[in-house]
């Protein structure tokens, strides 16, 4: 705590029922002072009291304050028996107050080393910033290009993983697509924010494709600080392309993309594949478009199957501009998200590859904030029952998810009249400004700034979740069975978003499996009936104008029904996808002067429910199999397809079943879940029912049972245009390293900086070695810009990167330390830059420039260029 929370909420009771409103307070205090103030109009509950005031007085047992909190017996104050009810012991004191202490509590574990290993885990939830499990960055420092596009503030990457990425993405050549796979909290947004920004510096757009409305904005406004620090922003003052915005500054936004001065703008595929159509038509054909980036990018296949048709069918869109593009001058694409399954990979590079294929920068690692709880019960009452416990007792915030929307709507009336009152759910069903209200009274800020919270717990159904990012959401309860692991494992994810160590308690019974299975199974059409509603579709299409492509009325009704029903349009829409992961069709969405279309241009919450009244009523289709048309080969083709999609879907939930129960590791299990095409993803776990039944952690491990180890993927190795480099000349077959001498001192001053910089803007970007000062590297990236310039400063390019690296020695070096010469000697490209009097290897006391037979003088290179 950055205050004495103990000490505030002691206040806060003393003063009571007056309340300094104006006074700065955080973290569990801060919503007890909210929560006090809601007595008075029953927005708090005697509950809501006793479970905040726990918290705080655990915050403070677990920072060595064990003093009870003296609190007022008043009406409006739990009783003595809810007190106990609460897990916290009371005292009557001679002055008519409360003397209260909290007892710890965590879920049933079995006795002995178990318990405490759970006692241990809890008493670091309540730490917080303080725990010593807090998520801790290696912080590596940046390239020269990373704090040009952001500004002051960003010397040092937040970890290995997002450097490779970074670098990956800033080198990615035009018309190339990269799946990026970082941890949650390595800064995504920034590789993005990075590459757009730097290769902004020229005329040129860049486009963020994001799931909601509340992710649009919140990405808006850090990216409105990084362009207001560094001077260069959209000349609207709007970065993000919502439906909420006025129709004038939609036409403006359109017209600065189109004239290259809007260089980044944050959207939904819904407004890239409709009312942003045209505009990036225009904008590709002219060589105006930087990068096309989906952020959350497993959604592609995850919503772009079912309800959200506009994630797949924008790759229709992305194969137009990577055709009209000019030469050299295509989008680059950028897939990014924090987990990723084979079948989801599979999708994205189905759908959004590049020319040349896809690449992978993959970091990815099991999160190590939660620690797992789970639970069985036989009965839906005995669940009650305990999950009420839980949330009474366990920290906030906290999140309880549950299945279907009505068990989210029964949750929040059972605890309301349980006595908690600052709840409330949001599922697929809530319109904006609930869901708005929502996350501003569970988070406390709005994006105007800190608001009051009105809420400590939210009941989800699975539409809650992306977009969220309340960092400190301490507990995540399942009064449900996930469908499938990846679902769990990302609502998991709520908690500890701030890095600091959190808690995910899952209580099933024996009912719940039927409702995963049937929720894991229901959005796959058969072959036959898919091919029926194909068929109809088919025959009521109309030609476009021109094209081999036609419009297909996604509200046609297929010959096994007489009549339309709420449905009707998804399964279409479920049957054309589906038909596009097979390899059958492209899509496309109508012309933006389809009032159909226009009617959907809004990335807003409306599309987390689903509600078909949302989706457009028309798509366009091409045929890509000639054979499509032909029953028996679209029963073939379609039912491979899906069958693939349905074992990728059971294996998920059996792998779920696995990890909950207790004779496996979850995050192991995890770990193994998240495997593709060979790349691995580190396991990591704080505390599950299978570790803690096998004792406490190594004390190596500080309180961890499995640490992740740091993934740090090779930056990928980019086709070169010049295979020797830009100096390839001068190399003689079967040599690959070029010796490039200085004589003097003023010579090398002079020179060598303006020498670097022709090379990195004539595509050669990586510069590393001791003999460049900061501020020369300063001045190299200046000069190059708008081209990055890649600093290799711990030598792990130079170790491994089978493209050109640029290594200078320092001014008094005789002799090659043991990574330069590795490379020296190794069959990949190094233009090795050195004063003359550098000895060779081998030939101790002569100079390499006399022996070694590629070699020239700083002069002649500059010449040269």
């Amino acid at each position: 705590m950055a205050y004495d929370g103990w000490a505030e909420a002691s206040r806060l009771f003393a003063e009571w029922p007056k309340s300094n409103v104006e006074r700065e307070l955080s973290g569990t205090v801060r919503r007890l002072r909210d929560a006090l103030a809601g007595l008075d109009d029953g927005s708090a509950g005697w509950r809501d009291i006793a479970a905040i005031t726990r918290q705080v007085l655990l915050e403070a047992h677990a920072r060595g304050n064990q003093t009870p909190l003296v609190i007022p017996s008043v009406p409006q104050f739990p009783t003595q028996d809810q007190w106990e009810e609460a897990h916290c012991r009371v005292l009557p004191t001679a002055e008519g107050t409360l003397n209260v202490w909290a007892d710890p509590w965590h879920p049933p574990t079995p006795e002995g080393t178990a318990a405490a290993a759970a006692e241990a885990d809890l008493k670091q939830v309540y730490l917080g910033a303080d725990s010593v499990q807090r998520r801790q960055f290696e912080d590596c420092a940046s390239d020269p290009f990373w704090d040009t596009a952001l500004g002051v503030g960003f010397g040092n990457y937040l970890s290995a993983g997002q450097r490779q990425a970074a670098r990956s993405v800033v080198l990615a050549p035009p018309g190339s697509t990269t799946v990026v796979c970082l941890p949650t909290g390595n800064g995504k947004t920034n590789v993005a924010f990075a590459a757009a920004l730097l290769r902004g510096r020229q005329s040129g757009v860049s486009v963020i494709v994001v799931p909601t409305v509340v992710l649009a904005l919140d990405m808006e406004q850090r990216l409105r600080g990084i362009m207001e620090k560094t001077g260069h922003g959209s000349p609207s003052g709007h970065y993000a392309y919502t439906g909420g915005l006025a129709d004038d500054i939609k036409e403006c936004l359109r017209d600065d993309l189109r004239s290259g001065r809007q260089k980044v703008l944050i959207t939904s595929p819904e407004s890239v594949a409709k009312g942003l159509k045209e505009t990036l038509e225009d904008v590709a054909e002219s060589g105006l478009f930087h990068y096309f980036v989906i952020d959350e990018a497993h959604l592609v296949d995850q919503w772009g199957t079912d309800f959200r048709p506009d994630y797949q069918a924008i790759a229709g869109q992305h194969g137009t501009w990577l055709r009209i593009a000019p030469e050299g001058r295509a989008p680059r694409t950028v897939a990014m998200s924090a987990t990723l399954t084979e079948e989801q990979v599979n999708t994205i590079r189905d759908l959004f590859g590049g020319r040349g294929g896809t690449e992978f920068v993959w970091a990815s690692q099991i999160r190590e904030e939660p620690s797992y709880y789970v639970d069985t019960f036989d009965s839906e009452e005995a669940r009650t029952t305990a999950v009420l416990r839980a949330l009474t007792l366990l920290p906030r915030p906290m999140v309880l998810y549950v299945s279907r929307v009505e068990d989210a709507q029964a949750w929040t009336t059972r605890l309301r009249d349980a006595g908690l009152q600052r709840v409330t759910h949001i599922t697929g069903k809530a319109d904006d400004d609930t869901r708005k209200a929502a996350l501003e009274g569970w988070g406390g800020r709005s994006l105007a700034g800190p608001v009051p919270t009105l809420f400590d717990v939210v009941v989800g159904t699975s539409a809650f979740g992306l977009g969220v990012d309340i960092p400190d959401a301490k507990t995540i309860v399942h009064a449900c069975l996930p469908e499938t692991v990846d679902r769990y494992y990302q609502e998991v994810g709520r908690g500890g978003r701030d890095g600091t160590p959190s808690l995910a308690y899952l209580a099933t019974t024996r009912g719940d499996l039927p409702v995963a299975e049937k929720l894991n199974s229901t959005r796959i059409i058969g072959p036959e009936k898919a091919e029926d509603r194909w068929k109809a579709m088919y025959q009521d299409n109309s030609r476009q104008r021109g094209t081999e492509s036609f419009r297909v009325n996604l509200d046609v009704l297929p010959s096994h029904l007489s009549e339309g029903y709420d449905q009707n349009r998804l399964w279409n829409i479920r049957t054309l996808n589906l038909m596009a992961r097979a390899g059958m069709i492209t899509l496309s969405a109508p012309e933006a002067s389809d009032p159909a279309s226009e009617a959907a241009d809004d990335p807003g919450e409306k599309y987390v429910g689903a509600p078909s009244d949302t989706v457009v009523s028309s798509i366009v289709v091409a045929l890509r199999d000639g054979r499509t048309n032909d029953r028996t080969h679209f029963l073939e083709t379609f039912d491979r397809t899906r069958k693939r999609i349905l074992e990728s879907q059971r294996l998920g939930l059996k792998q779920l079943r696995s990890a909950l129960r207790g004779d496996r590791c979850i995050g192991e299990v995890l770990a193994e879940y998240y495997v593709v095409e060979g790349l691995t993803t580190a396991a990591a776990c704080r505390g599950c029912p299978s570790c803690r039944n096998g004792g406490l952690p190594g004390q190596d491990l500080v309180g961890f049972y499995r640490r992740p180890w740091v993934p740090v993927p090779p930056v990928v190795a980019w086709p070169e245009h010049h295979p020797g480099g830009v100096l390839g000349r001068f190399l003689p077959p079967g040599q690959t390293c070029l010796s490039i001498t200085w004589d003097t001192e003023q010579e090398r001053r002079h020179l060598l900086p303006q020498l670097l910089t022709v090379l990195c803007r004539r595509g050669m970007p990586t510069i590393g070695g001791d003999g460049l000062t900061a501020a020369e590297v300063r001045e190299i990236q200046s000069g190059a810009l708008p081209h990055p310039v890649v600093h290799d400063n711990d030598g792990d390019l130079l170790q491994r990167h089978p493209r050109p690296v640029i290594w200078v020695l320092g001014s008094q070096a005789t002799a090659m330390d043991y990574l330069t010469r590795l490379r020296f000697e190794s069959a990949d490209v190094l233009y090795l830059v050195h004063p003359r009097t550098l000895e060779h290897p081998d030939r101790p006391g002569s100079p390499l420039a006399d022996i070694h037979t590629p070699s020239i003088s700083v002069q002649t290179a500059w010449r040269t260029l």
